[in-house]
């Protein structure tokens, strides 16, 4: 790429005299095809030589790596406005709740943040100042007065929206380097998983005997099933007979609206053996069900093959925060300790592996991608139990070597 530096100096106009201070422009010609017109540019406001230098050889290393000329004057926030139109158009494989939360952490975060930054100039220092507002003064939802501050969990999920958004604008040649890629993600403690034990569970079922959604706990607790995945459950997915239930699809709520959805992952679509206590409750929840569907005079709703097993009213689906909200109710009503519903979830995997359960089955029944991800968050339970096994093998092998 051809170019040449100009040094602009300005005239003072009250005293007529050249002023000391000036500026560096950038005169270059972008590549063009064969019988294609001179596209002659300019890039100015460089305050020394050198800056006009460094800019015009990165803008020449990024047309030699075929990044694509665009418009200078293009801003991130233009770029990500036309990113979102992008998602949301024809085609897009990306699902409502993700594109909800992507437009959420664009228009809330990070244009405020640096949207009126041009996409070309975009750098590391941008992103970094970017990552401290948004862990300084983000918009949060703390109940505490004067706290406005978002989450860390939240402020990585803004950081990986840009990242995305930037490795895009990376492929599509629009810029050379995603700055992202030469920042560390923000930090985020995991938090302090609670998993209650048999009694706790046993405590906890009891509180929810004779409620509105004490089936569900149930499945809940005996399955380790997500929120979503338990509430999308329909009863041609379950063969009380065989004691199987089968993961086929989940439930959410976006923009006032619920609807299915597919799997978190394709391992989450799976079959689960139930506990025989599960299969009974549910045996006697499902004749509870029609009998309420007789009452309510819609015998018809009761036959529908793709009834939901765990419903709200009249066979609607549970928006899954209200589902969320009847469940912390009971559980205050009864005066019990501080647990998420997805604590559930957990409890069943701690007592599965304590039960002597192994590591596969239990990452199978709970769908993760992978079995590390299951040891990694089960490790204080998967210890004791290595702890344990040492202990046997002592008890056998070591007291033998010990009596020689």
């Amino acid at each position: 790429m051809r170019g040449h530096f100009v040094r602009r100096s300005y005239i003072d106009k009250k005293t007529g005299k050249r002023r000391k201070t000036s500026t560096w422009s950038v005169w270059y010609d972008e590549p063009r095809a064969d019988g294609e017109p001179r596209q002659r540019k300019i890039k100015s406001g460089f305050e020394t030589r050198r800056d006009a230098e460094t800019w015009f050889k990165r803008k020449a290393d990024e047309l030699r790596q075929g990044v694509a000329p665009s418009d200078e004057r293009q801003t991130v926030g233009a770029y990500l406005t036309e990113w979102l139109d992008a998602l949301a158009g024809p085609g897009s494989k990306v699902r409502p709740a993700a594109l909800h939360a992507y437009r959420n952490h664009v228009l809330r975060h990070i244009i405020p943040a640096i949207g009126s930054v041009r996409l070309s100039e975009l750098n590391v220092g941008h992103v970094e100042r970017a990552k401290l507002r948004w862990a300084s003064t983000g918009h949060g939802r703390s109940k505490k007065a004067g706290d406005n501050r978002i989450s860390p969990r939240t402020v990585r999920h803004i950081y990986g929206t840009l990242n995305a958004a930037l490795n895009r604008a990376k492929r599509q040649r629009l810029i050379a380097v995603n700055p992202c890629e030469l920042t560390d993600a923000p930090s985020v403690e995991r938090k302090e998983m609670r998993a209650l034990d048999v009694l706790g569970a046993t405590a906890l079922l009891r509180a929810f005997e004779g409620s509105p959604i004490d089936a569900a706990i149930v499945t809940a607790i005996g399955t380790g099933l997500r929120r979503g995945e338990l509430l999308a459950l329909q009863w041609r997915d379950v063969d009380l007979d065989a004691g199987t239930l089968t993961v086929n699809r989940a439930i959410e709520h976006v923009d006032g609206r619920t609807r299915f959805k597919e799997p978190k992952t394709k391992r989450s679509r799976r079959t689960i053996s139930l506990p025989t206590f599960v299969v009974e409750r549910l045996r006697r929840h499902r004749t509870e069900q029609k009998e309420r569907f007789m009452a309510d005079g819609c015998p018809d709703l009761a036959k529908a093959p793709d009834l939901l097993v765990f419903d709200r009213a009249g066979g609607e689906a549970w928006i899954p925060d209200s589902f969320g909200t009847v469940f912390w109710k009971i559980l205050k009503d009864a005066g019990l300790p501080h647990v998420r519903l997805h604590d559930l979830r957990h409890s069943f995997a701690s007592m599965a592996l304590e039960a002597g359960v192994d590591l596969k089955t239990v990452s199978t029944a709970l769908g993760h991608t992978t079995i590390s991800t299951t040891a990694d968050l089960y490790a204080h339970v998967t210890r004791s139990l290595m702890d344990e096994a040492a202990a046997r093998i002592d008890g056998t092998l070591g007291n033998a070597i010990r009596r020689r």
